[in-house]
């Protein structure tokens, strides 16, 4: 966090720079109001670049045979460009190691899923599930370890979930 402030900082100094730059070429011509606008639009254009490149950087940080099977894209009254194409701001990670066996004829999984969440502290959580294929619900205990800090939303109980017969994990790990 403390690096993309000091980013957002650096690139407006330099786009005022560079507007002031245009000012003394021009010999006066241009407007002082050109400085302070072009250091404001360098640091949005910024913040929206960091916006829509964080899934891309954090998903190039994961193993090879990791599968991310949810993403969630929410619009921001502080980012106005989230209105026209929100930027992916959580999404959830199966780490392909899963431990797999069979009770009374169905199959038990056991995984763990990752959480990401892109908020001022890009936080994860990490959350232990057990899911009955036959069925097709699991129950769902975490989060079992939490980077970050944490909103106080989350549950620490165990829950059961129920899984649709479309869902991608569900077809990953059961079929």
């Amino acid at each position: 966090m403390i690096w993309n402030l000091l980013g957002v900082f650096i690139i407006g100094l330099c786009s005022g720079a560079f507007a002031y730059l245009l000012r003394r070429l021009s010999k006066g011509r241009l407007p002082k109001w050109l400085i302070p606008i072009f250091a404001a639009a360098g640091m949005f254009i910024y913040l929206a670049y960091y916006d829509y490149q964080w899934f891309d950087f954090k998903k190039s940080q994961l193993p090879a045979d990791s599968f991310i099977y949810a993403e969630q894209r929410q619009k921001d009254f502080f980012k106005p460009w989230s209105y026209i194409a929100p930027a992916v701001s959580q999404f959830s990670v199966f780490d392909g190691q899963a431990n797999i066996q069979t009770q009374d004829g169905a199959r038990i999984v056991e995984y763990k899923e990752y959480r990401f969440f892109k908020d001022p502290t890009e936080r994860m959580q990490v959350y232990q599930h057990v899911l009955n294929c036959r069925l097709q619900e699991g129950v769902v205990m975490g989060p079992i370890q939490s980077s970050g800090l944490s909103n106080g939303k989350v549950s620490t109980q165990p829950h059961t979930q129920a899984l649709a017969a479309a869902d991608p994990l569900l077809a990953k790990l059961c079929f």
